[in-house]
């Protein structure tokens, strides 16, 4: 015991406001951006619209709801990781651990780098140039391996270890950029709504047809494939769960983050959505590759596009940063619980930071970027991922049930109907993944299959290794 209590641990140097920063920055990436054009392209309605943003949150907030009992419950760090260990047993745990460090979180961080670096291209033509900047080949295995790394992937991979070295140093540092850059991106939409609604471009004639004059069930099938766009575009409502473990007062302090946070998204969601109809017809906005800038130059002239630019650029940087501070804890979790190698359990002696996750999610994120494969990852994930929502939301109940006399100074609102309605869509949402794309979907579990040979090595030698070693404290 002395010997264990001599190992650095996680500082608890976060507060609400970062709480609140960290939830809101891994929801509001570049989806808000884009996603609305996709939407109106399926559906050409725009109360239909509006109720696909109103339930997709509606959702979210039922699965924020749901861990916020979780997080209050067990407000350690790795978040899914310690609830699904508990309440469906390590592997489990492991699983997720497993599928949202290597495979998620990395694949995200390349891509949204790579995104970064092309609309930094706006302001540097040079970074967009298709002439590669390195380039060589060699064999393998008998096979040619070319490398080409062009101006965009070289910016990414900078913008990677900017991110990587930021939350190494420390996590009131990692928390302060978080800070900073969320209040950009959310300033940067706030601000595209105010001009909106304050410009003389305001037609709300856009907003005809309201709704169809017959639903029918080529509607249904755009209806539900809009859904999946936009609980896309909700993605990362379970974040801040991950770092629970520096957050002060974490059993307040998270379930407020999770409650306020996924009410202020749903809220600015249909708030953007609202201005950027409002300025043009729907079958205009379904055919916009860049809405947001398409909407600025529209109010603003060209500062508008060059405006909305920075915006993207903080909201894309915030979240890069946002994933080395939050989603590196679900693997830390896993090491220092030794079901993963325990070297990523390690806290480093002077900053108190995972730092052996850290550097590890930003090496694996930066050979992504340099392979061009993230956009397949992003694809192969979505699967996995839905499978343990749903299986941390029954943990609820399961915990209910296997721990009854655990504090909660949260239950979650509308238990069990909000956790079970939550399951139900969860699993609409699994089987119209397989069944309008069954090639991603059975990868993306071959991909969790791999994994398997890893956890029985570390936990074999976990049980046959007598000699001590600190234990996470989520045990």
């Amino acid at each position: 015991m002395e010997e264990q209590s001599k190992e650095p641990q996680l500082l608890r140097a976060l507060g609400l406001r970062e709480g609140l920063a960290i939830h809101l920055s891994a929801i509001i990436g570049s989806g808000i951006f884009v996603v609305p054009a996709t939407i109106a392209g399926h559906l050409h309605s725009m109360g239909p619209i509006l109720l696909v943003w109103t339930l997709g949150g509606i959702l979210s907030l039922f699965g924020a709801l749901t861990v916020a009992e979780l997080s209050s419950m067990l407000p350690k760090a790795g978040g899914p990781y310690v609830y699904l260990r508990h309440s469906f047993g390590p592997l489990w745990g492991y699983m997720f651990s497993w599928n949202h460090f290597f495979i998620n979180t990395a694949g995200s961080v390349a891509a949204i780098a790579v995104a970064f670096a092309t609309y930094l291209g706006y302001f540097l033509p040079s970074i967009g140039s298709e002439n590669p900047l390195l380039s060589f080949h060699s064999m393998m295995l008998g096979h040619t391996l070319d490398v080409t790394i062009k101006g965009t992937q070289l910016v990414a991979m900078f913008i990677i270890a900017v991110g990587t070295v930021i939350n190494v140093r420390g996590v009131r540092f990692g928390g302060w950029v978080t800070n900073i850059f969320t209040l950009a991106k959310v300033s940067a939409l706030l601000a595209l709504v105010a001009a909106v609604f304050l410009s003389d471009k305001v037609n709300f004639a856009n907003f005809s047809p309201w709704w169809p004059d017959h639903w029918t069930g080529g509607l249904t099938s755009a209806f539900g494939i809009s859904m999946i766009s936009a609980l896309w575009a909700y993605e990362g409502w379970a974040t801040v769960t991950m770092s629970a473990g520096e957050i002060k007062k974490p059993e307040r302090n998270v379930p407020l983050s999770l409650l306020i946070g996924t009410v202020t998204v749903i809220l600015l969601y249909l708030s953007v959505n609202l201005a950027y109809a409002s300025v043009m017809p729907l079958d205009q906005l379904a055919g916009s590759p860049r809405i947001a800038a398409d909407v600025a130059v529209i109010v603003l002239g060209p500062l508008g596009a060059s405006l909305i630019t920075v915006g993207i650029l903080c909201s894309t940087f915030g979240t890069i940063n946002n994933s080395f501070l939050s989603d590196a804890r679900s693997m830390y979790a896993a090491g220092a619980d030794r079901t993963f190698a325990p070297g990523f359990g390690k806290v480093h002696p002077r900053f108190r930071t995972p730092f052996v996750t850290i550097i590890t999610l930003g090496a694996w994120s930066i050979l992504l970027t340099m392979s061009g494969t993230y956009d397949q990852i992003a694809a192969y994930v979505v699967f996995g991922s839905w499978v343990f929502y749903a299986m941390t939301a029954l943990s609820v109940i399961i915990l209910r049930k296997k721990m009854p006399d655990l504090p909660r100074p949260y239950k979650a609102w509308g238990y069990p109907y909000a956790t079970l309605l939550f399951v139900v869509a969860a699993g609409w949402f699994l089987y119209s993944t397989l069944v309008e794309d069954p090639r991603d979907a059975i990868i993306g579990i071959v991909l969790l299959l791999v994994s398997l040979p890893f956890y029985f090595y570390w936990t074999r030698l976990r049980s046959t290794d007598r000699t001590p070693h600190a234990q996470n404290s989520n045990s």
